[in-house]
């Protein structure tokens, strides 16, 4: 009686372990979202002042480009919270799949932004060690 009565306790604490292990991993992926949702208002933050940043400057080479692989990018951002946020809330396989490809999606546009934005700011290099001056590349 007291090898099954082990036994049981042995089972309650390997479930207990299981469940806490299970919380811990909700826990932790609840913050990877808001991590993600934070960089998204970050990115869109940047978006924003590089435009006034873009309006009220002279237009230098390359910053059309800075200006667009930075919106694309938090245009990105933004997609992939989504999609993160989408999954932590599914409750089936399906609606699982969808937040998984909303949030590659997000990346794929993330890296496009971020090859537009360095291909600007390879020229706004360029062109400011042509001309011995200052550029600006964020």
């Amino acid at each position: 009686m007291k090898k099954e009565q082990k036994d049981q306790e042995s089972n309650s604490v390997s479930f207990s372990k299981t469940e806490d292990k299970e919380t811990r991993i909700l826990r932790l992926k609840q913050q990877i979202a808001a991590s993600v949702w934070i960089q998204a208002l970050a990115l869109i933050s940047e978006a924003v002042n590089v435009t006034k940043l873009f309006y009220l400057e002279d237009e230098e080479p390359g910053s059309l480009e800075i200006l667009n692989g930075v919106w694309i990018q938090a245009i990105g951002q933004l997609i992939e919270a989504i999609g993160v946020s989408h999954q932590i809330l599914s409750e089936d396989t399906p609606s699982l799949l969808i937040g998984q490809r909303t949030a590659i999606t997000g990346d794929w546009l993330q890296s496009i932004g971020a090859a537009i934005e360095a291909v600007g700011g390879e020229k706004t290099h360029q062109d400011a060690i042509r001309q011995q001056e200052d550029g600006f590349v964020p």
